[in-house]
């Protein structure tokens, strides 16, 4: 998957790492970040598309979850269980799942939903959910930032490593052949006896 969201930033850009946010999310950023650190995109670019694929996908899946509600859910039966944890998250904590649903690996794409048929206002759910895109966005950028710095530094060692193994082998392999060769004419011929 990864090497197809390649290809297609690399050849739709912005609109890709939108769509991969609407769809996917953490993996978009990240290959919109190396594409930037190669002078494809901007990281700026890369976090507003991550902004605008996230929040159109969560307001839509808000949207359809209000509009359907509860019976909806209940013909999901794989959703029920992330359906009860998301319920019990919001009585436990409220808002603060409102804005760190994203941050809740299998539940990002049901919570909206849910929040939707439980009745939340709509402009009460745009804004928590839009700090907490804010925020996701940004750390995850930040991360990939970092992340990709390392990669580039490690391949760049591994590249200088590289080189010097590669001499290390010649030179072994000179020496074996030398040793080999001197060895071959100490050695007396055979006797024909």
């Amino acid at each position: 998957m990864t090497e197809t969201l390649h290809h297609l930033i690399g050849q739709y850009g912005y609109v890709a790492v939108a769509i991969g946010c609407f769809f996917e999310g953490e993996t978009s950023i990240l290959v919109g970040v190396f594409a930037a650190l190669r002078d494809m995109l901007t990281v700026e670019g890369v976090a507003v598309a991550a902004i605008a694929g996230t929040v159109i996908g969560d307001n839509l899946f808000f949207h359809i979850g209000r509009r359907m509600g509860r019976p909806a859910l209940d013909r999901r039966p794989g959703w029920r269980a992330k359906t009860a944890r998301v319920e019990g998250l919001l009585d436990r904590y409220g808002a603060p799942v409102m804005i760190g649903f994203r941050f809740l690996y299998g539940l990002r794409y049901v919570t909206p939903f849910v929040l939707g048929s439980l009745g939340v206002s709509p402009w009460r759910f745009f804004m928590l959910a839009g700090l907490g895109t804010l925020l996701w966005v940004g750390t995850i950028t930040t991360i990939g930032v970092y992340l990709a710095d390392a990669v580039q530094k490690a391949l760049a060692h591994i590249q200088d490593v590289e080189q010097i193994l590669v001499v290390v082998v010649l030179a072994a392999a000179l020496i074996g052949y030398a040793v080999y060769r001197l060895r071959g004419r100490r050695t007396p011929p055979p006797s024909r006896g």
